[in-house]
């Protein structure tokens, strides 16, 4: 069991994992030129690792398709080419493979290095149906003013060239844009533009149709950072930033349940043990109240350990169920151990042989035992439920989302999900170290389809989607507005 666990803290880890962090012990500068047999290396290494590892590397895409990026992008190397083209040449691919779990960062050291470099975008941005807006009075921009171009890239292309960093299972874009708002953002222009000594922004105030323009100086990452800690949203969103939470609105006799991660531990686990005492408390509570309505909010929620979203849905479900329906890796005993980046070689190999031991169609699937059936909590709520979600939920998340829309007894409000509602290809990171770029390659190696129903309006490669899709408003961002549970409190008094 120590295994899992030690896998599962990883796994949380993983979802917070940036160009920020990587080995430190490389000294590597970002103009320099690596050899175009050095690049094809790193290349071919990649393309290896993933065809041998990652069981989801065609699950939204052909073999042919797979095929074809990795072959377009090869073709695109030469000698003179920099840390960060031959970056955006591995990203190609990492990105079109499709899935929530996949990271390529830098060195630690070449991002430290870069990272005290005047070359970063200085201002927070916010994301609001298809448009960009300032989320900070910056020199002579005022707050909520919409970004008409930077660097004389018009704001609906800026947005698709600086987004593509953040991948989402399947097809789905709305993850990639509103990651936007996060202090990844100057990282994610680097990748797209490069160094940049300033920016040109024109932009236009609200209510006015005048365009201005006006040139910033770049500042250093730390820089930026001080700006985003500022930003104007942050009142509203840290308003509750306890992992999980439940209180009562009185005005409308509603349950309110926030649960922000589900990276608690796993089942013997202090973390854990006291979410399930908290769980059982709430609902005992709930139940001894008669209370009818219950709003659920994960927004924001990245994910975290199994065996909180089974403890949680066996609390808001009528329903018996598993984890999953299938769940397979394509290796047992690590592949290209070499480049792999931790000791936990033996360990993992013994893992992967006790619970996915059963071999078929040269992939080795889920054991049985593992994959137990719940049944619904005896103190499992009988009232209307209200779901509230968001691009920024993945992984763990969606797959807790996925179940609550299957059952077609919540109404759900928000925004689609970064995670897929069909299935994701989660559970192990691994991180392997390419060799001469030494960039790490991180991915998830076991494909889940999730235990949910075929619904007409879910497609393959979507996320969860909402019942009742509703964004933050323009005038609730400026008045930091909670407009998805104002709506949801509106709904309630409608039933």
């Amino acid at each position: 069991m120590k295994i899992i666990i030690k896998l599962t803290i990883l796994s949380s880890l993983i979802l917070l994992i940036s160009c920020k962090n990587g080995n430190k012990n490389q000294n590597l500068k970002e103009n320099k030129s690596l050899s175009k047999q050095e690049i094809l290396k790193d290349f071919n290494t990649f393309e290896a690792i993933y065809q041998k590892a990652n069981a989801g590397l065609y699950k939204y895409r052909s073999k042919h398709q797979i095929d074809s990026v990795f072959k377009e992008n090869k073709a695109k190397i030469t000698d003179s080419l920099s840390y960060r083209e031959f970056y955006n040449l591995l990203w190609n691919v990492i990105d079109y493979t499709g899935s929530c779990h996949n990271h390529l960062d830098f060195s630690n050291s070449l991002f430290d290095s870069l990272s005290k470099e005047k070359i970063f975008f200085p201002i927070p941005l916010k994301y609001i149906d298809g448009k960009l807006f300032t989320n900070l009075a910056y020199e002579n921009i005022p707050l909520g003013s919409e970004i008409i171009s930077v660097n004389n890239i018009k704001a609906k292309s800026f947005l698709g060239q600086v987004s593509k960093y953040r991948s989402t299972d399947g097809y789905n874009k709305s993850g990639k844009y509103k990651w936007v708002e996060t202090d990844y953002l100057p990282s994610y222009i680097y990748f797209a533009l490069g160094k940049q000594e300033e920016y040109t922004i024109e932009y236009k105030q609200y209510n006015s149709n005048e365009i201005e323009k006006i040139k910033v100086k770049s500042t250093t990452y730390s820089d930026f950072y001080e700006n985003f800690n500022n930003r104007h949203s942050k009142k509203l969103e840290v308003q509750n930033n306890k992992e999980y939470s439940y209180k009562f609105i009185d005005s409308v006799k509603t349950g309110f349940l926030t649960v922000k991660s589900f990276a608690m531990g796993e089942l013997e686990t202090e973390g854990h043990k006291k979410y399930a005492a908290f769980l059982d408390s709430v609902f005992v509570t709930i139940k001894n109240q008669e209370v009818k309505n219950l709003i659920v909010d994960i927004r924001g929620n990245g994910g975290g350990n199994g065996i909180n979203i089974l403890l949680l849905y066996s609390y808001l479900t009528q329903r018996t169920f598993q984890e999953n329906i299938s769940a397979y890796t394509l290796f047992q005993e690590i592949p290209f151990q070499e480049y792999y980046i931790y000791d936990d070689v033996e360990d993992l190999t013994n893992f992967f042989k006790e619970t996915h031991a059963v071999f078929n169609n040269n992939k080795y699937y889920q054991t049985p035992k593992f994959n137990e059936v719940w049944k619904p909590n005896t103190n499992a709520f009988q009232g209307e439920i209200v779901l509230l979600i968001d691009p920024f939920v993945a992984s763990a998340g969606s797959h807790f989302s996925s179940w609550m829309k299957s059952d077609e007894a919540p109404i759900i409000i928000g925004e689609e999900t970064m995670g897929g509602y069909y299935g994701h290809t989660g559970h192990m990171p691994m991180t392997y170290e390419l060799p001469n770029s030494k960039f790490l390659l991180t991915f998830s190696v076991v494909d889940l389809k999730q235990d949910v129903k075929e619904l007409p309006d879910e497609k393959f490669g979507d996320g969860v989607i909402p019942d009742f899709k509703i964004g933050q408003s323009y005038e609730d961002f400026i008045n930091n507005k909670d407009t998805q549970l104002n709506f949801a409190i509106e709904k309630i008094k409608k039933l």
